[in-house]
């Protein structure tokens, strides 16, 4: 039984707009902090020296590619500006993410481990199969 019977709430644009601010928000937060060292973020320097650590290949260049990503990728979910293309890199980034840091401690996020990337790339695979809703600039 439901608690409110007889009324039915669907709003699937508002519903994926919320998730393309929220996301997008999550990834304008994290690539500022790689790219310009806001949020107490290390910018690029700091990224790239971290990558090396960790043995990423060509770290300086994937420290660009990665925070660039992130921030302006982020910003075209949040405008909706292809935001449809704009979840490519970020699942890259995302992928990366689990293959060299967070995969070998298995899933569990209180482990350091990969669910909080593996719920962001289903966020972002939603938003790509569904497009950005009709509150966008430009799908």
């Amino acid at each position: 039984m439901s608690l409110l019977p007889n009324v039915i709430f669907t709003y699937p644009g508002l519903a994926h707009l919320i998730l393309r601010l929220s996301v997008g928000w999550i990834f304008i937060y994290h690539g500022s902090q790689k790219l310009f060292g806001a949020f107490g973020g290390h910018g690029v320097g700091g990224f790239a020296k971290w990558l090396s650590s960790i043995q990423v290949p060509f770290p300086e260049v994937s420290a660009w590619l990665a925070s660039g990503a992130e921030f302006f990728c982020g910003l075209a979910l949040v405008f909706g500006i292809y935001a449809r293309w704009a979840t490519l890199p970020l699942i890259v980034v995302m992928l990366v993410a689990i293959i060299y840091v967070h995969g070998v401690n298995g899933f569990n996020i209180a482990q350091k481990g990969f669910e909080y990337n593996f719920v962001l790339i289903a966020a972002l695979l939603t938003i790509f199969l569904q497009g950005p809703s009709k509150w966008s600039v430009r799908s």
